[in-house]
């Protein structure tokens, strides 16, 4: 009988402690909100919260005292009736011997039920849905987070409104009649910006804005309509990866079906490298890496040496400048900018290194400095080739050494052994101007110049034709002679008039504009004159040749003829005079506006004319993509098929300069010393930045089979030679 006593009095401390327990994690009784706020007797209102009762009975509802028919019931949500004698003030929800209060219920015919849709960009229209919506003392209102919105349509139950800009996230309220009511929070969403606004398939893109969903999946986010994956998100920030598809065109957020635009996204190729310098060299030492679709911004660029990551000095579009860090060791030199990456090539981290060369092109004669780390001062120590050729040393010093480029130099990366240590340096172009030809041979005025496949220079005199030997060392009359006619013929047994133009087709056979004669004549090599067509209506001037033999004459008052390859038709393609030579590159004709300090290109299938390289008539000395890049006096065309670019004589810049037939990008050849100042002219020869030369605008300029550019100084009586290969 003791025991079980004893029983009785441990069962009932169990229970006493399990109802104890009960009440300690039991669901405490809130009220969260309730909606709507306002509105007559029998408005439906739903109350959301904690701790409600899920038996009808046991939820006591009031309204300022005024009990209230509960119509269903769960643990977090009631919907009840508000009663016919209610007033307004507080709700109050009782469960058991628990009481809460929550907001003031507003006893008036204005009222808002809901919204649709809760979420959206500025401009998405709303649809509030309520009661009393009509007014008599004037429009509703409406205002999202306190900011005005247009109403777009209204009746006594719905209003359409249009989210303002820059609203914010905030309530939807509704003002009518001097009364106001709440409603349901507006989620605002926008896009304020990506980073990085370019790259590719991969890169990773963080979004910022506001009324994003903290769900990442919730969040649809796409790149130019291609869907991208979102890795994290909070309320103001998306960080995202670019799709596979990834193409240039707007960033947009969708979020329970409302669509948000931001930014354009651009779309650009992996980072490309061009050179790097110095090749090896010890920790601290700078490189300097050359390429393409590098960032300007630096955080977007990184380089690494075998796998460390360096610190970056300066980012443009073409270069990196970085520093290698402590602990590095020799390896792949690698470039990631916004997620795309390159490998480039391998970096030795050693005493020995060569950091600069200057200058960087030139030919036999030219001497450089080569700047670096680890130098033998002894020069006879220091091994110095490019292209397997040795260079003599004239000075040396452990940071800078002096040589001489010798005969028979070739475009090369130039080699540097000191004792047991080698280093690869920056790549020396065999390149620069020099005299090819002075005499009697070029006369003043000289308008027409052409380069056989032998290397032979063939040059205009009025009435007939120099050929030049390819070394320059002279020549002979090749056609024609003192006495202007119109006769065919051989040699000096031929006669022209007024001869400007010369252009040579695929199998080396002569085109002549014979400018007073309103002919063309063709001559073959072995100096055979015949009229290839004749009876033109203004005096050609200039004239080209396509690959395909087609021939194009261009006058001063009467724009470009095309004569086809056989010579028997003959079409006119454009009226504008032309002022200057001009070429034919893959269907387009491209000449120059002097004056305008423009090039134009004439599309010949779609005969469509516009300006496509300089500024019209703002002129300058300055490099760059179209848009960006400017002429001044420009004259002289000819498309180089080696280089694939088109050579302009840019006369009062004193310059020779190049075009790409793509995208109208001007880059500067040679000329003004490497100053970049216009009328910079003079008579000197040397590497590429330090010659001064003295071309006229439209004056005679050609260029071999092998990419050289050969151009007229007639004023001076030569004829200058600029290497490139």
């Amino acid at each position: 009988m003791k025991h079980f006593i004893y029983f009785l009095v441990g069962t009932a401390i169990m229970l006493a402690a399990c109802k104890k327990d009960h009440k300690e994690v039991e669901t405490p009784l809130t009220v969260a909100g309730f909606m709507p706020g306002s509105g007559n007797p029998g408005t439906v209102v739903t109350i959301r919260g904690t701790g409600f009762s899920r038996t009808l009975e046991s939820n006591e509802v009031a309204f300022n005292g005024a009990a209230a028919r509960v119509m269903s019931a769960n643990d977090s949500v009631l919907v009840v009736q508000a009663p016919d004698k209610g007033t307004t003030g507080p709700l109050t929800v009782k469960n058991g011997d628990r009481t809460i209060q929550g907001g003031t219920y507003t006893y008036q015919a204005l009222s808002v039920h809901n919204i649709t849709p809760a979420n959206g960009p500025a401009g998405t229209n709303i649809y509030i849905s309520g009661a009393g919506f009509t007014a008599t003392d004037g429009p509703a209102e409406v205002t999202v987070n306190g900011h005005t919105a247009i109403i777009a349509n209204s009746n006594d139950t719905l209003l359409v409104a249009i989210v303002p800009a820059d609203a914010g996230a905030g309530p939807v309220e509704v003002k009518v009649n001097g009364t106001h009511a709440t409603g349901p929070k507006f989620n605002y969403q926008s896009i304020t910006q990506i980073k990085p606004a370019k790259g590719g398939a991969g890169t990773q893109v963080t979004v910022t804005g506001t009324g994003f969903d903290q769900v990442a999946t919730n969040n649809q986010v796409a790149f130019n309509g291609a869907v991208a994956t979102v890795v994290s998100a909070t309320a103001t920030s998306l960080v995202v990866i670019a799709p596979a598809n990834v193409k240039t065109g707007p960033v947009s957020l969708t979020m329970n079906g409302q669509k948000t635009t931001g930014p354009v996204f651009t779309q650009v190729p992996p980072p490309s490298i061009k050179t790097v310098a110095p090749l090896s060299g010890p920790i601290g030492s700078t490189v300097t890496i050359q390429g393409d679709e590098f960032s300007d911004i630096t955080d977007e660029d990184s380089v690494f040496i075998n796998g460390t990551a360096t610190t970056i000095l300066s980012a443009t579009k073409g270069q990196l400048v970085v520093t290698v860090p402590p602990g590095t060791a020799s390896g792949t030199l690698k470039v990631v900018v916004n997620g795309q990456e390159v490998n480039g090539p391998r970096y030795t981290v050693q005493a020995l290194g060569i950091s600069q060369l200057l200058p960087d092109n030139g030919l036999p004669g030219t001497v450089i400095k080569i700047r670096g780390t680890g130098f033998d001062p002894v020069a006879a120590n220091n091994n110095v080739t490019i292209n397997g050729l040795a260079l003599t040393i004239n000075t040396a010093s452990d940071t800078v050494l002096t040589a001489t480029i010798p005969n028979g130099i070739t475009t090369g990366t130039l080699q540097i052994t000191t004792g047991s240590l080698s280093a690869t340096g920056p790549l020396f172009r065999r390149a620069g101007v020099s005299l090819f030809y002075s005499g009697t041979m070029v006369v003043p005025n000289q308008r027409g110049m052409a380069i056989d496949s032998k290397g032979y220079v063939y040059l205009s005199a009025n009435t007939k034709i120099y050929r030049i030997n390819p070394d320059g060392s002279g020549g002979t009359v090749f056609a024609g002679g003192d006495n202007s006619g119109n006769t065919n013929g051989t040699g000096a047994a031929a006669q022209f008039n007024g001869i400007c133009g010369l252009a040579f087709d695929a199998n080396d056979n002569l085109y002549v504009a014979d400018g007073w004669n309103n002919s063309v004549r063709k001559v073959t090599q072995a100096g055979v004159v015949t009229t290839f067509y004749s009876g033109i209506e203004n005096p050609p001037r200039y004239i080209t040749v396509d690959p395909s033999g087609n021939v194009y004459v261009g006058s001063e008052y009467n724009g470009t003829y095309r004569i086809s390859a056989d010579g028997s038709q003959i079409k006119q393609l454009s009226r504008g005079g032309f002022s200057s030579p001009f070429t034919y590159v893959n269907g387009a004709v491209f000449w120059s506006n002097t004056d305008g300090g423009a090039v134009y290109r004439y599309n010949s299938v779609t005969s469509e004319v516009g300006l496509f390289a300089g500024t019209f008539f703002q002129s300058g000395y300055v490099d760059g993509p179209r848009g960006v890049g400017k002429l001044d006096g420009p004259g002289t065309l000819v498309f180089d098929p080696v280089s694939g670019l088109i050579y302009v004589i840019d006369g009062n810049n004193a310059s020779i300069r190049s075009i790409s037939p793509a995208d109208g990008t001007i880059s500067t050849i040679t000329g003004s010393g490497g100053t970049y100042e216009p009328w910079h002219t003079g008579n000197k020869n040397g590497t590429l930045q330090e010659a001064l030369i003295s071309p006229a605008s439209a004056g005679s300029m050609a260029v071999d089979r092998q990419g050289n550019i050969y151009f007229v100084e007639d004023f001076l009586h030569q004829i200058r030679k600029i290497t490139l290969r």
